[in-house]
């Protein structure tokens, strides 16, 4: 992109971003996937730095050569952190007029800078967005983004003559483009596409595992393990639970076979003697069932819950597949639209409506006359519910997981019941 500065400025500033991003590599090394995908782009249209939807992080060559490359490396891994959590996704999900993106910036910038500050890294002379900045709107140490972003917009509409704090880190954090970023079919600096990130997120996953288990977990700040944890370590053993379950359907994935005379052998023609002739049985290749998750986005659910349900729907679809069908239905007290799993990485993607009443029964209700109708209902709930008496005839089997120990009792009979806080990882 063009910019004002001059040409030497502006290499020795792309130098510097470059410099601040080995340094970024060096101090958190599990990131280094994520950090060399990064692809970087000047420009004097933004203030600091940012990155968009599309993974391009961009920088202001003025701002870059105010600041040393140890504070930069610092500010690298902040917008690192940005695709890391996803926060994209999770605004869209919120289905928040778009207006709202910097409040919602705000709130993201303060959970990404507790970790840094957590880790002790520099700022400088530079004055981040902290718990603390946010204090004034009634915000608390680690509260979650959404709860952080609802708290503030509760301030704003209690004291709408007041102007709103802003913060922009680009449209990786709304998924709404500024105009300074680039198209993302630019030959140059390509946008990375959602599966690839959803890839790329995936290995900084088991990277971060990994570095844990090696060097012991207090070398690495606390968030970014969980957030490790809930993405790549889902608390059920779902191939157990659901061949337990439908071990018919689930034969093919176990690695069970059948003989069935339902069809001809491939190797029947070799079996004419004569005038008789010996009839072969042919291999049945049971393929998995459809799978409906219903999940409880009521306004008692947080989203430290969404992410540990978003946890085991990735479970499911690794012990399943998604080849036959895998289904998510968000539910409050009514049941949102069944939206179907094309990849795993469309788990990001999932626009989980809700927040009011709880009603599971809705959920599988909806489920029940989805089609193809699923086999199995899995429902991620914290168990304040009412549910219907019995199970509607058309679903084979309910599998119901609470993150409340004192909601189990009033699972019904029917369903297979599971505390989801009580499973051991695999």
């Amino acid at each position: 992109m063009t910019s004002a500065v001059s040409v030497g400025v502006s290499e020795e500033a792309r130098l510097r971003v470059m410099a601040a991003r080995i340094i970024a590599q060096g101090r958190w090394p599990y990131l280094s996937t994520l950090l060399y995908t990064l692809r970087v782009v000047e420009s004097d249209s933004l203030p600091t730095l940012a990155v968009d939807q599309g993974w391009r992080m961009y920088y202001n060559p003025e701002f870059v050569m105010k600041q040393t490359p140890e504070v930069l490396a610092t500010m690298v891994l902040h917008e690192g952190m940005h695709c890391v959590f996803q926060h994209g996704p999770r605004f869209s999900a919120l289905n928040q007029i778009g207006s709202r993106h910097t409040i919602w910036n705000l709130a993201g910038d303060a959970n990404i800078n507790e970790v840094l500050d957590q880790a002790a890294m520099p700022w400088g002379e530079f004055s981040p967005v902290r718990f603390s900045t946010l204090a004034k709107y009634g915000v608390e140490n680690a509260m979650t983004t959404e709860r952080s972003f609802f708290q503030i917009i509760k301030y704003f509409e209690e004291h709408p003559d007041e102007a709103e704090a802003e913060s922009d880190c680009g449209s990786v954090t709304d998924g709404q483009s500024r105009p300074y970023e680039i198209p993302r079919g630019d030959g140059d600096n390509p946008a990375v596409g959602s599966d690839q990130q959803s890839v790329i997120r995936d290995r900084v996953a088991q990277d971060i595992l990994k570095h844990a288990s090696e060097r012991g977990i207090g070398t690495m700040p606390g968030g970014l393990l969980r957030w490790a944890q809930e993405l790549l370590q889902p608390k059920i053993n779902w191939q157990r639970e659901l061949a337990g379950t439908f071990r018919t359907s689930l034969a093919t994935v176990l690695g069970r076979r059948d003989y069935v005379f339902t069809r001809p052998s491939r190797r029947q023609d070799a079996m004419r003697i004569g005038s008789s002739e010996i009839i072969l049985p042919s291999m049945r290749k049971p393929a998995p069932p459809t799978v409906a998750v219903i999940i409880d986005t009521s306004g008692s659910i947080s989203s430290d819950q969404v992410n540990e349900f978003l946890s085991e729907v990735d479970g499911i679809a690794k012990s399943n597949g998604i080849g036959q069908g895998l289904y998510v239905i968000p539910c409050d007290a009514v049941a949102g639209p069944a939206q179907k799993l094309q990849s795993r990485g469309a788990i990001a993607e999932l626009k989980l409506t809700g927040g009011g009443g709880t009603d599971m029964g809705a959920g599988i209700a909806a489920a029940a006359e989805m089609r193809p109708t699923p086999r199995i209902v899995v429902v991620l709930t914290d168990g304040f519910t009412p549910w219907p008496e019995s199970l509607p005839s058309k679903i084979d089997s309910l599998i119901v997981c609470s993150t409340v120990e004192s909601t189990m009792k009033d699972i019904p009979e029917y369903a297979r019941a599971i505390y989801l806080d009580q499973t051991k990882d695999r």
